[in-house]
């Protein structure tokens, strides 16, 4: 494991314009030579966790794939966002995220050609965001696109108006028992972006499993977790919020305090995986990786017949 630091990207988007350096741990192969591919790891807002990012990146791992764990708190002062999610903005992820894609692009031991990005929950949303082709426009210039995208029970009660992505492969795996981050608008939010012409999107439901079914044990209430799931919005292109029950269109800041006052709630579960659920979960993830290049020893244990991760 290597520790990187690196300035954030900024861009033009009002939650997305404060500089920060922020920290990623760089977790290669040990079993296989340069070089290779990477996905980028992006946070939920629990921040950094050993029994869900560092699980994937060991995943990773031993499917022949790198793996940069991003941590967008630390190097901002902030421990989690489950309490109050403005304090570290999912657009401010995006931009750490992109800013790790032109390090890695740099880096001699990375495919420069098979860089991908995956998150969980808020880091899920984030991922979503380096998908969609407008928000491109809002980079001042930046030039680089991930090669691959894995959504994991996304926030999707926001979503672009125009859903028209970069026709890179997206992966949306969701929870059917999510009342946190809902099945339902991640795959509407998936409909809409084949609709608009990339037809690469596959969308994996777990019927039984809750939001952050990582950790292993009994469903668990999150008490002071900031529940945006009836706020449903659009972001136009010039990034005002649209808000359907409210026939409104409001500026960023207009929207955090509209939304705060009229919809979102305190409260979601999770939690109540099993370690079948996670080996299943983990194993859909790098099949679908190795179909796309991204997990070059995955399709040699799955033809050997190993079954464990």
């Amino acid at each position: 494991m290597e520790s990187v630091a690196f300035d954030t990207l900024t861009f033009d988007h009002p939650t997305g314009c404060k500089p920060a350096r922020v920290t990623a741990t760089l977790h290669l192969p040990s079993t296989s030579e340069p070089p290779f591919p990477c996905m980028v790891i992006l946070t939920s807002s629990a921040g950094v966790q050993r029994h869900r990012e560092h699980h994937y990146a060991r995943a990773l791992n031993e499917a022949g794939t790198a793996a940069l764990i991003v941590d967008s708190f630390t190097g901002r002062g902030v421990r989690r966002t489950v309490a109050d999610q403005t304090l570290v903005s999912a657009a401010q992820m995006e931009g750490d995220a992109l800013a790790a894609l032109a390090l890695l692009r740099a880096d001699h031991r990375i495919d420069p050609a098979r860089i991908g990005v995956m998150g969980v929950s808020k880091g899920g949303g984030a991922t979503l965001s380096t998908a969609i082709a407008v928000r491109q426009r809002w980079r001042n210039g930046f030039p680089h696109l991930f090669d691959l995208h894995v959504a994991i029970c996304p926030g999707a009660t926001t979503q672009h108006r125009d859903p028209t992505t970069h026709d890179r492969p997206i992966y949306f795996m969701l929870a059917g028992r999510d009342d946190y981050t809902p099945a339902p608008l991640a795959i509407e939010y998936a409909e809409r972006m084949r609709a608009a012409g990339n037809r690469r999107i596959k969308v994996k439901i777990y019927s039984s499993a809750h939001h952050g079914w990582e950790s292993v044990g009994d469903v668990f209430d999150i008490k002071d977790a900031e529940n945006w799931s009836g706020c449903r919005n659009f972001i136009e292109d010039d990034g005002r919020h649209f808000v359907p029950a409210a026939g409104l269109t409001f500026s960023e800041p207009e929207y955090q305090a509209w939304a705060r006052h009229h919809c979102v709630t305190l409260g979601a579960r999770a939690g109540g995986g099993t370690v079948a659920l996670k080996q299943r979960a983990t194993a859909d993830l790098l099949e679908f990786l190795a179909l796309e290049g991204f997990a070059p020893r995955w399709t040699a244990r799955r033809s050997a017949g190993i079954k464990g991760l």
